[in-house]
């Protein structure tokens, strides 16, 4: 979608008249069905009048395109401005992305993410060369006539026009210089050379046509991306399917078959525990797809659980440095769907549905939504959902089956095109002890489970103390393969004062995982700290160690949870507050005992516990002794 296009000597007269901001304002509100933020109308103000005077060259044409604002199709990403024209009768296109930055610092490990000020305050956000790159990367896989035409060249750049290099060089450090390489930044003080970089690529102009034939081609995946995805998810042995994972894949193939053959949507529903595979199965599906050339992405709200898995493709691919790019552009987040663009996608793939959300308010934009689930349906011709429901873990979350199907309806799918799977119930994660997961639910929700002795399988361990705890997770930790867990039930202090300890229990001190670690389940210095649920869900260690908190206790014969004892900088109960005392200990039974289910079953070999209840510490481990019978019940 084009907010604005013109040649270049119209777009240099809106600038100079100050109608630029006006039609873009109006363009937004027509197109985008909403209004336009201040911060927006302040970059338009300065970015678009220095790219006037970077414009200000006679041997750039005059009917070179230029356009603003482009939405790029199946996404909700906008390129700040696309120049096209010709060159050696070969149609070129250049991608620029504007920054009013000023300083940016690097971030150590990363060649794609710098900290800079953003929306208030120090954020980490890409650098604005990988960002360049990625949308052109987008274009090249996705867009039809860039795949079939070889005449049409894509190149991509940025321009930080108040950037002084020599106040914060971090922008240009070496470690970002694979970006740098294949889409250059130009600074304040550099319009000389963005000139050349334009003139060097562009010597006829062309009245905006090639961007019109891009913004007009189908979107589908080209040959190449469907060849990179085959070879670095289809061809590891992680992501083999076994016996009901392989029978869920080839029910949704079937579903999507149908679809292509009736044109009705569709809505596939696959429900599944902790460890059945459910992530192995959407990401193999996201592959066939896209090799079917379905236009497909894969959806998580959980924001770790995308980079994990992300990091897990690419750990073996020599092309990792590009892949990277292609990777982020089918891994989407759950609230990338506002813009409401009715089928959008042929196919939407959505891992972990429990965690999709109800926002309190509707706004121009969402056009009357304010359901994920519901958003995700309007998109999608084809939705497919993995969900547990005993995975719902805040007062926001409304990932049920019941809900999926409710929405569904709403945008008129009939009952018979939505799908509801067998469970997956073969548990994959700990060492195959199904029994295990039964135990779990036993103890927690009280459920009356058959459970056969598991410990010959699997290791699990009561510690009467933390430390013995943590020293053991130590022992265990010979690769990178053990993590400590907790219920937040300890505020987290040192996000503000690094030197601080968040959890401290008698002469036990840990910090919770840093705020800038997205990788919390893989980086190496990680075991320094304690993960909590939102830098877990969905992802596994072989070992980990739980500290269950004093929010989930054993009093008279049953486990049960204290709300008041969670941290007071934790949202996951937000909002009980207005409910009555009953209600609120509804909700938070579900939630807390939720969380702590997915904590004690992240673990591949073994999972070692400490309860800050010494009740429910001496009430596990009576249990555990009860198996020696090879029945619990």
């Amino acid at each position: 979608m084009i907010i604005y296009k013109n040649n270049k000597i119209n777009f240099i007269r809106d600038v100079e008249k100050n109608k630029i901001v006006n039609i873009l304002e109006t363009s937004v509100d027509r197109l985008l069905k909403r209004k336009t933020s201040i911060s927006e109308i302040n970059s338009w103000n300065n970015s678009l009048k220095e790219m006037v005077i970077v414009l200000y060259d006679r041997a750039i044409p005059d009917n070179t395109g230029i356009a603003l604002e482009y939405n790029i199709s199946r996404t909700s990403k906008r390129i700040d401005l696309v120049i096209s024209g010709k060159k050696n009768e070969k149609w070129k296109l250049i991608i620029v992305e504007l920054k009013q930055w000023q300083e940016c610092k690097k971030v150590e490990g990363s060649n794609t993410v710098v900290e800079t000020f953003l929306a208030g305050k120090i954020r980490e956000t890409v650098h604005p060369s990988y960002q360049a790159f990625s949308y052109s990367t987008l274009l090249k896989d996705f867009t039809k006539i860039i795949q079939e035409n070889k005449n049409i060249k894509i190149e991509s750049c940025a321009y930080l026009h108040n950037y002084l290099i020599e106040k914060a060089p971090d922008i240009m450090d070496n470690q970002y210089k694979i970006f740098l390489e294949r889409s250059p930044i130009f600074l304040k003080g550099e319009t000389e050379q963005f000139r050349d970089f334009i003139k060097e690529n562009i010597t006829e102009g062309d009245n905006c046509e090639l961007i019109e034939m891009i913004d007009e081609s189908p979107i589908t995946p080209g040959k190449s991306i469907q060849k990179f995805l085959k070879e670095i998810i289809d061809g590891k042995e992680i992501f083999t399917l076994i016996d009901e994972q392989r029978t869920s894949y080839e029910k949704c193939l079937q579903v999507i078959n149908e679809y292509k053959k009736t044109n009705s949507k569709k809505v596939i529903i696959i429900p599944g525990g902790p460890g059945t595979g459910k992530t192995i199965i959407a990401l193999r599906l996201l592959s066939s797809c896209i090799q079917k050339g379905l236009n497909t992405v894969y959806v998580s709200k959980n924001e770790s659980l995308r980079n994990g898995y992300k990091k897990i493709i690419l750990e073996n691919d020599t092309e990792k440095t590009y892949s990277r790019a292609r990777i982020d552009n089918m891994f989407y987040g759950s609230a990338k769907f506002s813009n409401l663009t009715e089928n959008n996608f042929d196919c939407t793939i959505v891992d972990e549905a429990h965690r999709l959300i109800e926002r309190h308010q509707y706004t121009p934009k969402n056009k009357g939504y304010n359901n994920q689930i519901q958003e995700i349906i309007c998109e999608s011709k084809v939705s497919i959902f993995f969900i547990d429901e005993k995975q719902i873990v805040t007062t926001k979350d409304i990932g049920t089956i019941q809900e999926i199907k409710r929405c569904a309806e709403k945008e008129g799918i009939l009952k018979e095109n939505i799908f509801l799977l067998d469970p997956l119930e073969t548990q994959f994660r700990s060492s195959g002890a199904d029994d295990y997961i039964d135990f779990i639910d036993n103890l927690i929700y009280g459920e009356n489970k058959n459970v056969l002795d598991f410990t010959n399988k699997f290791d699990i361990k009561i510690f009467d103390t933390p430390n013995e705890m943590y020293k053991k997770l130590l022992e265990k930790n010979t690769n990178n393969n053990a993590r400590l867990l907790a219920g937040y039930c300890w505020d987290w202090v040192s996000k503000n004062d690094i030197n601080k300890n968040d959890i401290k229990i008698g002469d036990f001190e840990i910090k919770w995982n840093l705020l800038s670690d997205k990788y919390y389940m893989f980086n190496e210095s990680s075991i320094d700290q304690a993960g909590c649920i939102h830098t877990s869900q969905g992802l596994e260690k072989e070992y980990i160690g739980v500290i269950i908190g004093p929010d989930m206790i054993y009093r008279n014969n049953k486990v049960i949870v204290d709300y008041s004892k969670k941290a007071k900088s934790d949202i996951s109960l937000k909002g009980i507050g207005k409910l009555n005392e009953i209600e609120k200990q509804e909700i938070a039974d579900k939630i807390i005992k939720n969380t702590y289910r997915v904590l004690l079953t992240r673990a591949i070999k073994g999972c070692y516990i400490y309860c800050s209840d010494k009740e429910l510490n001496n009430y596990i481990r009576t249990k555990l002794k009860e198996l020696s019978s090879k029945i619990y019940s």
